[in-house]
């Protein structure tokens, strides 16, 4: 069995997909640490999560949310986790999106020589098209354009370099691409691990009022303005209530933005910060229908399936999510709910509608929709990958 480093730039909260994956590497028989960037001080420095050791690396001093302490704690994180590998080896990197990577390489490359292994192997798992990123706040900007074109090179770098790339989505049910048909392109062969949930133990009936529930990492406020103005073109007594739950970069702006809407509308809202994945079937049963409509402008969403959307489905909760988009082909094809175009307020509005008449006649029934892929199937291909790799 191999030891694993799995490396993660966020404070792993824990990070949904690193913990089920971690999970199903240690429940296989590998060693698995997860190490983790904890730049805020927010999480305990060690942690043992079942067989998964879990370490955070703090910076001297919280780091602000601004693009030059992002890259300084990413350069400190690296040279941490560095010194760690060269003290406690590992047979495998696996680093979880792009800004991990260059450990990984480095590893791959001399790391691993020069902590007495014969050879070491580095694991790219791709979650997102990260340079995308770069284009949120203005997607327009040039400097923001290159910064975005620098970083899709170096991304093609880290997949081509990689042992392994594995990714979240690939064509499936149709024509659309995901991000595996991306990286085939560039000569690599992903394995496609879905960020799928895990079996529905009980699932709750429908809330008493029709309410739309965003479940999920709050970091896009534009799609939250066009929520509160789809549900203000609705007559008063067809307004839903909204049930959002979980943190993220834009949390703060939402909380405002919602709470002026609350007042202004007289919209009925309840927020929530972080949950942990034990809570997901609780807080679905405050929700009829989830909305997963994304900004578009910046990319990566035309290919991403996000896992809220399948917690939704298995959860017998239908979903309003993106047209034109891999996400949208899912829907559409498997009958899970409706397709909107982000910024389409008046179309929001009546696939809001449409939804609360669905789940009229459903008389508080979960809706009996076609199941997503589960994660039992996605960890054994996940260890399948990794027997592969480590035999090759």
């Amino acid at each position: 069995m191999a030891r694993v480093a799995m490396l993660v730039s966020n404070a792993h909260a824990p990070d949904p997909r690193v913990e089920k994956e971690a999970g199903a590497l240690a429940a296989a028989g590998h060693h698995v640490t997860v190490y983790a960037f904890d730049r805020h001080h927010e999480q305990p420095r060690l942690e043992q999560a079942g067989s998964v050791r879990v370490e955070r690396v703090r910076p001297p001093a919280a780091l602000p949310g601004n693009m030059v302490a992002v890259g300084l704690g990413l350069a400190y994180f690296h040279a941490a986790v560095r010194r760690r590998l060269r003290r406690s080896p590992a047979d495998v990197v696996h680093c979880h999106d792009h800004d991990t990577c260059a450990v990984g390489l480095w590893w791959k490359r001399r790391g691993a020589r020069r902590a007495g292994l014969v050879r070491g192997r580095f694991v790219f798992d791709v979650h997102d098209l990260y340079w995308t990123w770069a284009l949120v706040a203005h997607p327009d900007a040039r400097w923001r354009r290159a910064l975005a074109a620098a970083l899709r090179r170096s991304d093609r770098r880290f997949a081509r370099a990689a042992d392994l790339v594995i990714t979240t989505t690939e064509a499936q049910v149709g024509r659309r691409p995901g991000a595996a048909e991306l990286y085939r392109e560039w000569g690599c062969d992903p394995v496609t691990i879905w960020n799928a949930p895990l079996p529905a133990g009980v699932v709750p009936p429908l809330p008493t009022r029709f309410t739309v529930g965003y479940i999920g990492n709050v970091r896009e406020p534009a799609m939250f303005g066009h929520l509160a103005a789809a549900i203000e073109l609705l007559p008063r007594d067809e307004r839903p209530a909204l049930r959002i739950a979980g943190m993220g970069r834009a949390a703060d702006e939402v909380r405002r933005l919602l709470g002026d809407a609350s007042r202004r509308v007289g919209i009925e809202v309840t927020l929530s910060g972080a949950f942990h994945r034990a809570a997901i079937p609780d807080l679905m049963a405050d929700v009829s229908v989830q909305y997963c409509v994304y900004p578009t402008r910046r990319g990566n969403i035309d290919r991403a399936m996000p896992v809220k959307l399948f917690e939704s489905v298995v959860h017998g909760r239908r979903v309003i999510g993106n047209a034109g988009t891999l996400m949208g082909e899912w829907i559409r094809e498997r009958e899970w709910g409706w397709e909107v175009s982000d910024g389409n307020v008046r179309a929001l509005a009546d696939a809001i509608r449409a939804a609360a008449a669905a789940c009229a006649a459903d008389d508080g029934r979960p809706a009996a929709l076609r199941l997503p892929p589960l994660w039992p199937e996605q960890a054994r291909r996940l260890t399948e990958a990794y027997e592969a790799l480590l035999t090759a």
